[in-house]
């Protein structure tokens, strides 16, 4: 029997992100109220509609990020029946032994990361509960492009 093993969300890490979310949010609201401070031309139309996208993307980072900072559960939980993924925003969820096909180690951006490459993906991809997360059929776009370049749309945690 595998004895349970759990890792914790590096909540300073978590907090540095918002802090980062919190500073482009303030910088978007800047360029949509004054946006003369940052151009010099007599148009402001381009530096508003860089501040209004900057300020939701960023936006909904800082609305991730505090619900991160909120939730209790461990980040990553390895235990007997498979492995709970609770990482992240695109978290996996629960994934079986009996589901995966190999383990690795991938690197995106030169930061090393665990990939699960499971047997069924498309059955992991429409158990995506989250509406942010899903697009069309309950499909979401991450994981698709996670399964064409990794061969795993399931699983991604930080080495």
């Amino acid at each position: 029997m595998i004895q349970t093993r759990t890792i914790s969300v590096d909540k300073k890490k978590v907090r540095l992100q918002l802090a980062g979310s919190l500073l482009f949010v303030l910088l978007g609201v800047l360029f949509v109220v004054k946006p003369f401070l940052f151009i010099r031309s007599d148009d402001p139309t381009v530096i508003r509609i860089i501040g209004y996208i900057c300020t939701a993307f960023f936006g909904i980072g800082v609305i991730l990020f505090v619900q991160k900072l909120r939730d209790k559960k461990e980040g990553l939980v390895i235990d007997g029946e498979g492995v709970t993924d609770n990482s992240s925003g695109i978290a996996a969820g629960r994934v079986l032994w009996r589901d995966v096909k190999s383990i690795r180690v991938e690197q995106v951006a030169g930061q090393p990361f665990i990939m699960l490459e499971v047997k069924d993906p498309l059955s992991y991809l429409q158990q995506q509960k989250n509406p942010v997360k899903k697009t069309r059929n309950g499909v979401e776009l991450t994981a698709l492009q996670n399964a064409g370049r990794y061969f795993s749309p399931v699983f991604k945690y930080q080495v």
